[in-house]
C-alpha cells in the first residue's frame, strides 16, 4: 500500500512536502515524495490523502483506562491529599462492570483521538480485553499496592497470579504485561522490596507513580503531612510502614532496588538535584502529565531539566479520573503554555510519538516513520497547515475530529 499527502512529518527527519510511505507487511518499506514511490512501486494499492499530514501514531505514556467513568466525579482543583481520598472514598463502589465499561470507552477515545500505543495501568485487569479487541500496542501494567508490611507476600502473590492470567490474554495482540508497584507512598518497604525482587527475576517492564506531590515528599522524608495524618488512617494505619530517614522519593526506590531502565516513572514532578542524577544513573524512563499535575495542584514537572539530562521522556493524559480528556492534542496544547519558549512544538510532538516509543522500550520499532519501522501512523486533516510552521499548526490546530486516518502494524483501525 501506498499513502501519500500534502506532508509527512517523520519526527525522525525534515518534514517531507508531497510526500508518502510504501506499507507491505506491517512495515514502513520506504519514506519519499509521492512521484518518486508511484514510479519505484507501480503495483502497489495507492491512496492520495490530499490535505493531510501523516505522522507517527501517538504514544499515551500513562494513563489508566478503566477510570474513564469517573470523569466529573472527583474534585479538581484542591490538594493531592484530598483528591486522593475522595478516590478511596468512591473506589469500593466500583465494580468490574464499570471498569469494563471505562476501559472500552477509554480504549475508543484513544484510538480516534490518533494513539496507536499506551502505557495502561489496571487494577482490575478490564482494560486489555478492549484494547486487544481494537488491534492497539501498548503495555498493560498489573497495579499492586499494600502498606502493610505483613501482607507484602500475599500481595505480591495476588499480583503475580494477575499477570499470568493477563500474559495469557495477551496472547496473539500487540499487548505486552508488566507490574505497576503503585507509588512510593501507598506501599511498605517490604512489599516495594518484593516488587524489585520480582522485576529482576522476571525483567518484566514496570511503571510507577514517583515524587508526584509535596504531600508525597514530605511523607516519605518526614513521615508527616496529610498523607500522614488522613491517609494512613483511612487504609487502618497508624505510622509510616517504610523506614522514615528524610529520604525523597525517588532516593527510597533507588534503595530498595526499583529504578532501573525497565522502569517507566510517571509524574516525576519533585525531584531535586540529586534526584535527577538517580533517574540518570539507572537511565529511568519519565512519563509527563501536564494537566494533571495542574488539576491537582502538586506542580509543574522540570520537563526541560530532564531533556537537557537526555531522559527518555514521554507524555501522558493520566485518567479521566484527573483529566477532562484522554486526548494528548489538549495535553500537548496545555504543555506548550504550562512551559512557554522554554519547550518547542517540536519538542512536544517528538515526546508524543518517539519519546513515549523509546519511554516504552519500543523505540526499534515504532515512534518514527523509517523504512524497517513497523507501520504505526495517523492522518491528520488541517485546513490551516502553515508549510513554514507545520509543528506549531498541528500543536494549535488538530484534535481528535483532525484524526482521519489511524494504522496499527500496517492494518487501519480508524477512519475519521
Amino acid at each position: 500500500m501506498i499513502l501519500t499527502a500534502r506532508l509527512v512529518l517523520p519526527i525522525s527527519g525534515p518534514p517531507l512536502p508531497n510526500g508518502g510511505l510504501v506499507i507491505q507487511d506491517g512495515l514502513i518499506r520506504a519514506v519519499e515524495q509521492a512521484p518518486a514511490l508511484r514510479r519505484d512501486f507501480p503495483g502497489e494499492p495507492y491512496e492520495a490523502l490530499g490535505d493531510a499530514v501523516l505522522l507517527p501514531g501517538l504514544v499515551n505514556a500513562h494513563t489508566h483506562l478503566e477510570l474513564t467513568g469517573l470523569q466529573g466525579r472527583l474534585p479538581l482543583g484542591r490538594s493531592f491529599s484530598e483528591w486522593l481520598l475522595a478516590f478511596l472514598k468512591l473506589r469500593p463502589d466500583l465494580d468490574r462492570a464499570f471498569y469494563a465499561a471505562s476501559s472500552r470507552e477509554g480504549a475508543a477515545a484513544s484510538l480516534r483521538s490518533g494513539v496507536t500505543c499506551v502505557a495502561d495501568i489496571t487494577a482490575s485487569g478490564a482494560s486489555l480485553a478492549p484494547l486487544k479487541a481494537l488491534g492497539l500496542r501498548g503495555i498493560v501494567f498489573q497495579e499492586i499496592l499494600g502498606p502493610d508490611p505483613e501482607q507484602a507476600e500475599e500481595r505480591l502473590g495476588a499480583a503475580e497470579a494477575a499477570l499470568r492470567d493477563l500474559q495469557a490474554e495477551a496472547t496473539g495482540s500487540l499487548l505486552s504485561v508488566g507490574l505497576s508497584p503503585h507509588a512510593p507512598y501507598s506501599m511498605s518497604e517490604a512489599l516495594l522490596q518484593r516488587c524489585a525482587d520480582l522485576l529482576r527475576r522476571t525483567q518484566l517492564r514496570a511503571t510507577t507513580h514517583l515524587a508526584e506531590s509535596p504531600d508525597e515528599a514530605t511523607y516519605i522524608g518526614l513521615g508527616l503531612g496529610p498523607l500522614a495524618t488522613d491517609l494512613l488512617p483511612a487504609v487502618g494505619r497508624r505510622a509510616p510502614s517504610h523506614r522514615v530517614c528524610g529520604e525523597s522519593p525517588t532516593a527510597l526506590l533507588a534503595r530498595v532496588g526499583l529504578l532501573s531502565e525497565q522502569m517507566l516513572a510517571a509524574h516525576a514532578v519533585q525531584v531535586g538535584n540529586s534526584d535527577l542524577e538517580l533517574l540518570k544513573g539507572h537511565a529511568v524512563a519519565l512519563a509527563l502529565c501536564p494537566r494533571s499535575n495542574h488539576h491537582l495542584r502538586v506542580g509543574t514537572a522540570p520537563l526541560p531539566r530532564y531533556l537537557a539530562a537526555r531522559l527518555r521522556v514521554g507524555l501522558g493524559t493520566d485518567s479521566l479520573a484527573s483529566n477532562e480528556t484522554l486526548s494528548l492534542w489538549d495535553e500537548m496544547r496545555f504543555a506548550l503554555t504550562a512551559y512557554g519558549e522554554t519547550v518547542t512544538p517540536t519538542r512536544l510532538l517528538t515526546m508524543a510519538t518517539r519519546g513515549g516509543a523509546a519511554a516504552l522500550g519500543m523505540a526499534d520499532e515504532i515512534g518514527s516513520l523509517e523504512p524497517g519501522k513497523r507501520a504505526d501512523l495517523i492522518a491528520v486533516g488541517l485546513d490551516r497547515l502553515d508549510d513554514d510552521d507545520p509543528y506549531g499548526s498541528m500543536l494549535r490546530h488538530a484534535s481528535e475530529k483532525s484524526v482521519i486516518l489511524t494504522m496499527v502494524d500496517g492494518k487501519i483501525l480508524h477512519r475519521g
